[in-house]
């Protein structure tokens, strides 16, 4: 057995992009599977965050281009169309840089270091960026497509614009000439990862009904408690929608992931019983703690050179978890919360104790006070209102009274956290 081998049977820092490696999720899946077979349909990925959204996403990507590996292994081939899929696949991950739905269309246009540009499925093919290129290097400028593009001497482009119907006319233009240049492909799918991340969405309704038709489909993936809260606004869309609502992923699929896990290292480190049993406990739900508790247990194992995982190497790593000793990126959240506030981590404490997803405050804030925190509401700012670029709200305000954690990861993982003070 070899370290790498140890190093991809788990995958916590980021989604499966193996279907060797995605395990069940059937039913998502095979919603996916019939909306890339409907005419204009709009497909919606939505659920908490850690429950494994942009992972399924992926798996509808690959099955997009054509690949059939986890239909069947899903035992889906049957739903599959008797003409293979063979869609252009466009996977966008909205970032700091796609501010609006204007910043969505370049991105189509111009692709990213993971997708190529629309421009490069036509047959003038990547000339036409080049073209644009050798504006900016003559110091000149151009205008294409409705954007300005202002030349810096440069291969740095900078744009200014605005959405507007006529935008949205020339890019549905673009999207024709795709379709005409390969009409061999049975259609332009066009998917968006972490749709939430995107503050003005105007104009993206406009996007969708104007452009979907029997060739292009669009499909946005991002954290919401509802499908109307991911596409509020958006509700004229309605019509074309298949929502895949991802919950939290059941018991018997979470154990399936480290049978997964113990299948591609050919069994030789294993988990006991016991040890699988804890470990799905502690999930909650949330495949993301499958991976980091998987993969840090095989990591302590095969640095012991230990065959068998057990109760005593899980209680080791709780330990691990406890005394704030695990590498995630979830002790650094939990530093910046707690800060040197003894009351804030009680506060925060007291919040992840509670089992609802939105929290009443009353109660937690009656509990607070009868551990002599004497005003409560006061530590809500730095728990609420990120304190610089670095730092994140691990609480959100819903509605009067209420709040939820922004990462029910982070809520799971405070649970199990050992006090920073005591």
């Amino acid at each position: 057995m070899k370290i790498d081998e140890i190093q991809t049977a788990f995958y916590p820092s980021r989604e499966i992009t193996d279907p060797e490696f995605f395990v069940g999720r059937q039913d998502e899946i095979r919603k996916g599977i019939l909306a890339l077979q409907e005419e204009g349909s709009f497909i919606a990925i939505h659920g908490l965050r850690g429950v494994g959204k942009s992972s399924i996403a992926q798996q509808i990507r690959l099955i997009a281009t054509g690949s059939t590996i986890l239909p069947k292994m899903l035992k889906l081939n049957r739903f599959l169309p008797s003409k293979p899929f063979d869609f252009i696949v466009i996977y966008i991950s909205a970032d700091q840089y796609v501010r609006d739905t204007s910043d969505l269309i370049k991105r189509f246009l111009f692709g990213d270091n993971n997708n190529a540009s629309l421009f490069s499925y036509t047959k003038t093919g990547d000339r036409k960026i080049e073209q644009i290129k050798e504006v900016f290097n003559a110091g000149g400028a151009a205008r294409l497509m409705g954007f300005g593009i202002e030349a810096s001497g440069s291969e740095e482009i900078s744009y200014s614009t605005h959405l507007s119907d006529d935008l949205v006319q020339q890019f549905k233009t673009i999207l024709g000439i795709v379709k005409k240049d390969n009409q061999s492909k049975s259609g332009i799918l066009l998917l968006v990862d972490e749709f939430d991340v995107i503050k003005d969405k105007t104009g993206f309704s406009s996007l969708v009904k104007t452009c979907s038709d029997d060739i292009v489909k669009f499909g946005i993936c991002g954290i919401a408690n509802s499908i109307t809260e991911l596409i509020v606004n958006h509700t004229s869309i309605g019509r074309q929608l298949h929502s895949i609502e991802v919950e939290k992923m059941p018991k018997e699929e979470l154990l399936g992931i480290i049978k997964r896990a113990e299948h591609h290292i050919s069994n030789s480190i294993v988990f006991t019983s016991g040890a699988k049993e804890v470990i799905s406990n502690q999930a909650e739900g949330f495949p993301y703690f499958i991976h980091l508790l998987g993969k840090q247990a095989l990591l302590d194992a095969f640095e012991e050179g230990k065959k068998e995982i057990d109760g005593a190497s899980i209680d080791k790593l709780n330990k691990q978890i406890c005394d704030g000793r695990l590498n995630t990126i979830y002790e650094d959240i939990y530093h910046q919360a707690v800060k040197s506030s003894p009351q804030r981590e009680l506060l925060l404490k007291l919040f992840a104790e509670e089992d609802a997803d939105e929290i009443f405050t009353e109660s937690v804030y009656k509990s607070a006070k009868d551990l002599e925190v004497s005003n409560p509401s006061q530590l809500m700012k730095e728990l609420t209102q990120p304190q610089g670029e670095l730092t994140l709200a691990v609480l959100v305000k819903v509605r009067e009274q209420y709040y939820r954690f922004t990462d029910p990861v982070f809520k799971v993982y405070t649970r199990i956290r050992n006090w920073k003070y005591r």
